[in-house]
Formats: C-alpha cells, structure tokens, sequence
C-alpha cells in the first residue's frame, strides 16, 4: 500500500524471498503506480493494481500488507489490517501522537498478527557489529552514546510535499531522525528514561523545525545525545558513539586507552563475515593505537542502500516460524514515544520529559 520510492526497494526484496509472492499493489493512481515501478526498475508482473486499500483488507491471498504511504496514514492503516488478520510490515514513523501508538498496539495485539517496523538499520552490519561489541562485554559498561542523523532534504525528495508539513510530516525526528533514535537504543541496549531537547527552523519549506538536539538519560544513569537535522551543508552522514568503561567507538573506530584490544583475538571472535577489521590510528599529532571497522555502512540517504532484504527475509521467516520480529510494532512504540518526548519538550523551551508516555 503505498507505491513509491521506498516501496520499490520493499518489492524487489519480496520478490528475492523465496517465500513470498506479490499478489496486489494499490495506490492512488493506476498508471502513477505502473510509471514509479518503470522509474525504480520494478514491475507490476501479475499482481492486481488499484486504488482501493480495501482490496487488500479483503483478499484471502494476501497473508502481509506493506504500508509505505505517507506517514499521517500508517496508524489507521495498521489498525484496518490487524483487525483484518494481515501480518504487517510498517513503514516509519509507526504512529505521530501517542493515541495512535496505543491504538496500533491494541490492535496488533488483539489480532496477534506479525510486525515489523522498517528501522532497517538494524540490519545494517556496522550496526550490528557494534551492538556485539557491547553484548560481548567488549565495550565494558555503557555511560554515554551519541547517535546523528544529519541530512539535507528538500523539494528533490519525492515525498517531499507531504513529507514538509506538520500533518504529513510531523516533525525531523518522526519523518527521519527516528532512525538515530532507534539506532541510539540498539546499539546500547538501554532503554530511554527523560529526554530534553530544543529545536530551529533554518531551512525554507518546512511547517516543522528542522534541526533538533535531544539529551537523553538512560534508565541506570547513562547519559546520551542525538542530532536531527536537514539543514547541514554537507552529504547525508549517520554516526554512532558508544563510550564504554573498557572501550568505545566513535563511527568506523575502536578505541582504547588503559585496556588495550587485541585485533587478533577480535578477528577471531568476529561473528559477520561482512565486517572487516584493521590496524589503525587515531587523534592528531601522537596518534593512539585503534582498530578500523571495514563494512558497509549506513551513510546514504538513497533506500536503495538500505538493508531492506535482511529485514523482509527476517519478517517472514518470524511469519513462518511462529516468533516474534526484534523490531514490532511494541519495541518500535518505545522509539517513537522518545521521539514525541523530544518534540514536546523542545516545544516547552528544553522542559525535560520523562518516559515512558504511554503507561
């Protein structure tokens, strides 16, 4: 449901599933939805095309609705398919107040169908490199992370005419900085406890501000920081800083100084073939020691470099085999109510808000 740019990279990905066959696509347009699948290298093949999203609350072979429509649809079009018995995969942000996240939540679990929220990064093997870092003891204790999503966005996005006002958008953090949210929870393994934030408008266009800096205390005392912003003169950059009692990382770098990490022994224990490590240095004039993380890396704002298949090959295989996805719509509720605090409390001047929102 939904069928543009993101949805083109979430149809090549069903269609590479050996398991899943795509069966109906509506839009809001029929030729709009056959000239964006030409434009993104897709086709519509043999699925039926309309503009009804009914069609699919009602088809009995369509075991998983997609919603990629714009973000002030997600929540009622989520509820429709729960209660229509659909396995879900939802874009974000899932919901842009906290009634709509209580009611996707009621729904989903009164139907006990599947979710999976498209925090894909997750996925991503730097991302998941360092939350094994930090499941491995390697880091040591967590005191302080900082994650940052830092763009610059305006009318060349497709989305863009909705995607800029509050009613479609919603804010930086919903429509996109929610990725650094998310990505700041799983890299530590912390759960958000109070947020203060304060926001700017800088660039034209927008109804919402486009820059927001949010401060976060963890439960268990940890502190953090995220950035959001479209208005950085600069290409697309995500970054990740988790400082832990034994090491830390800063983006591509491990580092250390009263406990030296051995690269050999690393190397070893590695589990992700795709992750790479080298020798290294780090700082200026008397460089220290490091070691470099060599993968892909979550630093284009093109989804056509997201990891989207290892994210639809893990929902269906949760469909398949009875479990629940790491990323539901219940764990993603805890992502997306930071990010409300935040708004609220950049909107109060830096009042501090404390979570959760939703008791």
């Amino acid at each position: 449901m939904g069928i543009g740019w993101c949805a083109s990279q979430h149809i090549s990905a069903f269609h590479k599933n050996p398991h899943t066959d795509i069966v109906a696509l509506v839009g809001r347009d029929v030729d709009r939805v056959h000239a964006t699948l030409a434009k993104n290298g897709q086709s519509a093949g043999n699925a039926r095309v309309s503009t009804r999203f009914e069609d699919l609350l009602e088809a009995p072979d369509v075991h998983i609705i997609d919603i990629a429509t714009p973000n002030d649809l997600h929540a009622a079009q989520a509820v429709a398919a729960a209660k229509a018995g659909k396995h879900i995969l939802l874009e974000k942000p899932t919901g842009l107040n906290v009634q709509e996240l209580i009611a996707i939540r009621d729904a989903v679990r009164a139907a006990g169908v599947r979710t999976i929220v498209s925090f894909e990064l997750r996925y991503n093997p730097w991302l998941k490199f360092i939350r094994w870092m930090r499941e491995s003891g390697r880091l040591g204790r967590i005191h302080y992370a900082r994650t940052n999503y830092l763009s610059r966005v305006t009318d060349w996005y497709s989305g863009w005419e909705w995607c800029r006002t509050v009613k479609g958008g919603g804010s930086h953090l919903l429509a996109a900085g929610c990725h650094a949210v998310d990505a700041l929870r799983w890299a530590t393994g912390l759960e958000i406890a109070e947020v203060s934030a304060y926001h700017i408008k800088v660039t034209p266009g927008y109804e919402w501000p486009t820059t927001i800096d949010v401060n976060v205390r963890f439960e268990g005392g940890a502190i953090g920081h995220v950035t959001s912003t479209t208005d950085f003169q600069m290409p697309y950059a995500f970054g990740v800083e988790v400082m832990g009692d034994f090491a830390s990382i800063r983006d591509v770098h491990i580092l250390w100084k009263d406990r030296p990490i051995s690269i050999d022994e690393l190397r070893s224990a590695n589990p992700f073939p795709d992750v790479k490590l080298h020798e290294s240095t780090y700082g200026f004039g008397a460089q220290s020691p490091a070691i470099r993380i060599d993968c892909i890396m979550p630093d284009s704002a093109d989804v056509s470099h997201h990891p989207f298949q290892a994210e639809i090959d893990d929902f269906v295989d949760a469909i398949l085999t009875g479990r629940e996805t790491m990323l539901n719509v219940f764990d993603a509720q805890k992502t997306m109510e930071a990010c409300l605090a935040a708004d609220q409390s950049a909107t109060a001047g830096g009042r501090p808000v404390t979570l959760p929102l939703i008791r």
